[in-house]
């Protein structure tokens, strides 16, 4: 870690997953930076994120998959002197026996439609000019919906109910 002599207004770092090291290297620059503040940039899972996050005792948590527009807002408030932590999602009940498809984000839909086509989170990135991370998000969100152990499952599931509620081309058109 890089100390500085000079004082910040705002530092915005990301957080590495499953590091030992990341809790008391953030508490560090916490700490090194004052008056500034810190903001991590997450592609943990959010409960995760925000609770390494809190417990280091920076400002804010910013998920990588947020909207451009959220993280400048995000940035800004805690440049202000304010602090971000998003509230996790309530659980969601699983979907056997329910209509998952129109729940889907449009992104999410446009992340199941590359899914079902067999095509890996690198080519799904690629594709729809997102970072692969942010597919893993979407892929995620996708398999929890549809209540999927995995890409295959939540794909045939979903793919009977598009089928079945008109939702989308069928794969390959």
């Amino acid at each position: 870690m890089v100390v500085r002599s000079q004082s910040v207004d705002l530092i915005v770092t990301d957080l590495v997953c499953r590091r030992t090291a990341t809790q008391r290297d953030l508490s560090d620059m916490v700490a090194s930076a004052a008056p500034g503040r810190v903001v991590v940039f997450g592609e943990c899972g959010l409960e995760v994120g925000v609770r390494q996050a809190m417990a280091a005792g920076v400002h804010g948590y910013v998920p990588a998959t947020s909207r451009p527009e959220l993280v400048a807002a995000a940035f800004g408030l805690v440049a202000a002197g304010g602090i971000y932590f998003p509230q996790p999602s309530p659980p969601i009940e699983h979907s056997r026996g329910r209509s998952v498809a129109p729940q889907l984000s449009r992104r999410q839909h446009d992340v199941f439609q590359a899914l079902r086509d067999g095509k890996s989170n690198k080519a799904i990135a690629r594709e729809l000019m997102i970072s692969v991370a942010t597919v893993k998000q979407h892929v995620q969100a996708i398999l929890k919906l549809a209540g999927a152990h995995n890409r295959t499952e939540a794909a045939a599931l979903l793919t009977r109910q598009v089928s079945a509620t008109g939702l989308g081309p069928e794969p390959g058109e």
